[in-house]
This record gives structure tokens, C-alpha cells and sequence, in this order.
């Protein structure tokens, strides 16, 4: 009997183990259930708050943007060192704006929620409406000699929507002859690859077709034709047998041009150590020790000579890298070369291209909106017959634009002449503009006035945090 009862309790104590251990396993099952669950919902919460903080970042920076864009005041001036802009539902946004390199503005944006929060730093360039022209000419814009070719095309990604124009004129644009033409369809034209599709071993692209024509004149310039400047209307053109199509756009004055920022390009010159290998070289080549011991890319017209006169006689590519300044004109002999890669050339004097002589100045994505080529002061740009100027990004002259016969301008970017008497001159040459957009966030270049302005995003990345602290927020 006693066994029997002992057993009977050894048995109870085992059951009585076994419920422990499944009531253990059990809470410990659904604790860690319960953990899990709410270690997912805790994420998905974080998920969904950094979310919405991203959001409202995105929604301060084009909230900045609307203001700097906007012709009330405060407008392109605006520099709040804490801006609020509160949100319908939960969270906030705080922004700053502050001036940076180049021209360019650097706003930050920062999204709240709950205590999450997301900021993206944002470089933007303020540009002017001229910009949003393929060609602006100041005064008069010029097709001469037959057979005188221009074809405008848009290029690249970024124009969405914008209203750009293929031609400005403050005075006159000017067709000679019937025998010129503006956009002809009919052209056969094979282009290289411009910034975004350049690559070695790429072959000539080409062009988007081009389409009709917008023409913006001020409200005193005339649509001419002849040697009397008789005025015509885009349809007349096309009667007389000039190969042109489109409309004519009037308003009371064009959009005024941007102020060059000769010091900004003359300090990225002076940073620009790409090219002190071929100083040294072609200080050794003319005995020049100034020259050899030269490491920037800011040069004299004398040293700039010696630089060429070495990359002519050299066996390898006349090719030079960075921005380019130089402190006077530029002349290429009869057949010369020169390449300047990722950079632009920056000239306080004319820039000459002798016959047969080729420019190039290319850009890749990464170098896209630094401009072409500048000149300066009282500088034009002239292309000789059967020479050949290529350029990405903005072509930019103080005078003339001259290209004469048998010559080639290819820009895909856009073109800007500054003379008061006459802007562009195409005698009997091929002018090919491949509108880029990416003009609009060229640095160096500064807005005048009050005047509207054209919000151009340079660059967008997302940082750890602000780079001003939170200040009292104002509205």
C-alpha cells in the first residue's frame, strides 16, 4: 500500500513537472510572440515616421523653392536661418538656406515627426529666364551667307514642362537670302554625343529632329528678310522660300542676361592643378622656368602660347583638364588642336579659330553644368572657314559670335551673345545648338536685381543632420 501510494505521488510530481514545463514553454512562446509583435510594429511605426519626415523635407524644399521663384517680395533674397512650415496632419518642417560657392544657394530641409526626422541638403541655382534660350542674341542675330544652316533642338533630361525658346533677339533676327536656313528638316546633320551619352568608343549621335521654331523678340525687334530688312512674319519666310517654321513671341524687354563672376572662375583656375605635368613639360620646352614650376591652370596669354606651342609639337593628345582661364585673347593657328576635358575655357580676350583649326571642350555627367567657354571684356569668338568649335555647356562672348564660311559651332548647352550691335553672325556656315538645360545650374554666373529667376537643382543628398542649428522657428 505504501509503495503503491508513493508511486501514485512520484506520478503526480512528474504531471505536475510536465504542466511547468509547458506553462513555461508556453509564456515564454507567447513573450516572445508578444516581443516580436511589438518589435514589428515598433518598426513599421519608425518606418512610417521616417517616411513622412522624408516627406515634409521634400515638401520645406519645394516650399523654399516657390518662395526663392516667387516675384513678391521676399523672393530670390530669402535667407532664413529657421523657416517653419507646419503640415496638415502630424510633424513639421524646418528650413534653412544660406549662401554657397558659385552662385549657388545650399538648402537644408528638415522633416520631423514624432521625433524622427529626415534632411536633405539640396544645392540650387538661381538662374535667369534668358537661360531658358538655346540662342540669345542682345541685339541681332545674323544668317548671312548661303548656304547659312542653324538647327535647334532640345537635348537631354531636365526640360520637362519649361517654356524654353530657340532664339532671343533684343533688335533683330535677320535672314540675307532666301537660300539660309533655320531648323530645315530636311538637313542631314549627324552630331557627337553630348554630356550624358559620351563614352569611349561612342560614335556620332544623332540629332532629335528638329522641330518648329519659337522666336522671342523684344517688343521693338523685327523678323527680317533681304538686303532692305524688309519685315516678314514666320509664314512670309516660308513664301519666300526660306526654310523655317514656327511662331514669333513678343514681350516688352528680353530677360536680362547674368553677371559673369570673373573671380569665381579665376579661383577654380588657381585650384585647378590637373594640368601642372604639361606646365613642367612645356616649361622645359621653351625654357621657361616660371612655366616648369607652374602647377595652376591660370595663365598669361604668353605662358598660355608656350602650353600650346608644346601640346601641338607633342605626340600625344593636345588636351588640357579643368577650368581654363586665361588672362587675355586665345588664337589657334591654321589646323591647330585643343582639347579641354571636363573644364572650360575662360578668356579675357577674343578667342580665334584659324582655318582648319578645332576646340573642343566636353563635359561628362559629373562636369555637365560648368560652362564651355567664356569670353570676356571686350572679347568676341570667331570661327574661321573650315575650322570646328565644339562645346558642352554654356558658350558665353562680351562681342560678336562670328562663324564664317565652311566653319561648324556644335554646342549642346546654349549659346549667349552680348554684343550691343550685332549678337550672332553666321556667314555661310553650320550652327548646330542642342539646348540643355543643365545651363540653368551653371556656376558663376549671378542674377541681377528683382528680377524672376529660375529655380535649377544642382544636387540633392540626404545628411545625419542640419548643417544650422535649430533655431526659434519664425513664420
Amino acid at each position: 500500500m505504501t509503495l503503491v501510494t508513493g508511486a501514485r505521488r512520484g506520478q503526480r510530481g512528474l504531471a505536475l513537472l510536465a504542466l511547468l514545463a509547458v506553462l513555461l514553454f508556453v509564456t515564454v512562446s507567447s513573450t516572445a510572440f508578444v516581443w516580436y509583435v511589438n518589435r514589428q510594429q515598433a518598426q513599421a511605426g519608425a518606418a512610417v515616421r521616417a517616411r513622412r519626415a522624408a516627406h515634409l523635407a521634400e515638401a520645406g524644399l519645394h516650399t523654399v523653392l516657390a518662395i526663392l521663384e516667387s516675384k513678391e517680395a521676399p523672393g530670390p533674397r530669402w535667407r532664413p536661418a529657421a523657416h517653419e512650415v507646419r503640415a496638415d496632419g502630424e510633424g513639421r518642417a524646418l528650413v534653412w538656406v544660406r549662401d554657397g560657392d558659385g552662385g549657388a544657394l545650399v538648402v537644408t530641409s528638415e522633416g520631423e515627426v514624432a521625433g524622427t526626422t529626415r534632411t536633405l541638403e539640396t544645392v540650387v541655382h538661381l538662374a535667369s529666364p534668358a537661360l531658358l534660350t538655346a540662342l540669345y542674341g542682345a541685339s541681332v542675330v545674323r544668317l548671312e551667307q548661303p548656304p547659312a544652316a542653324m538647327v535647334i533642338a532640345p537635348y537631354g533630361a531636365g526640360l520637362g514642362d519649361r517654356p524654353w525658346i530657340h532664339i532671343a533677339a533684343g533688335r533683330e533676327v535677320w535672314f540675307a537670302t532666301p537660300d539660309v536656313s533655320l531648323n530645315d528638316p530636311g538637313m542631314p546633320l549627324e552630331v557627337p554625343p553630348g554630356p550624358i551619352d559620351a563614352a569611349p568608343g561612342v560614335g556620332p549621335a544623332s540629332v532629335t529632329r528638329p522641330g518648329p521654331v519659337r522666336l522671342l523678340l523684344a517688343r521693338d525687334a523685327a523678323l527680317t528678310i533681304g538686303a532692305a530688312h524688309e519685315q516678314v512674319d514666320v509664314h512670309q519666310l516660308r513664301t519666300l522660300g526660306v526654310a523655317a517654321d514656327g511662331v514669333v513671341l513678343r514681350i516688352e524687354n528680353l530677360p536680362p542676361l547674368p553677371e559673369l563672376d570673373r573671380t569665381f572662375y579665376r579661383r577654380q583656375a588657381a585650384g585647378n592643378l590637373a594640368n601642372a605635368a604639361t606646365n613642367a613639360a612645356a616649361g622645359r620646352h621653351a625654357a621657361d622656368g616660371a612655366l616648369e614650376r607652374k602647377r595652376d591652370s591660370l595663365y598669361t596669354p604668353a605662358e598660355f602660347e608656350r602650353v600650346q606651342a608644346y601640346l601641338a609639337a607633342g605626340d600625344g593628345p593636345p588636351r588640357l583638364r579643368g577650368v581654363i582661364y586665361v588672362t587675355g585673347g586665345i588664337s589657334l593657328l591654321d589646323a591647330q588642336r585643343l582639347e579641354i576635358a571636363d573644364g572650360a575655357l575662360v578668356a579675357e580676350g577674343t578667342v580665334h579659330l584659324g582655318a582648319g583649326a578645332r576646340l573642343e571642350v566636353l563635359h561628362t555627367p559629373a562636369s555637365r553644368t560648368l560652362p564651355g567657354l567664356v569670353v570676356l571684356d571686350d572679347g568676341g569668338l570667331h570661327v574661321s572657314s573650315g575650322a570646328r568649335l565644339r562645346v558642352h555647356g554654356l558658350v558665353d562672348a562680351a562681342r560678336t559670335i562670328d562663324v564664317t564660311d565652311g566653319g561648324r559651332l556644335e554646342v549642346v548647352g546654349a549659346v549667349v551673345g552680348r554684343d550691343p550691335l550685332a549678337s550672332v553672325r553666321n556667314r555661310g556656315a553650320v550652327v548646330v545648338i542642342r539646348y540643355d538645360p543643365a545651363v540653368l545650374g551653371t556656376p558663376g554666373l549671378a542674377t541681377r536685381g528683382e528680377g524672376p529667376v529660375v529655380a535649377w537643382i544642382a544636387g540633392v543628398r540626404e545628411t545625419i543632420a542640419p548643417t544650422a542649428p535649430p533655431a526659434s522657428p519664425r513664420r
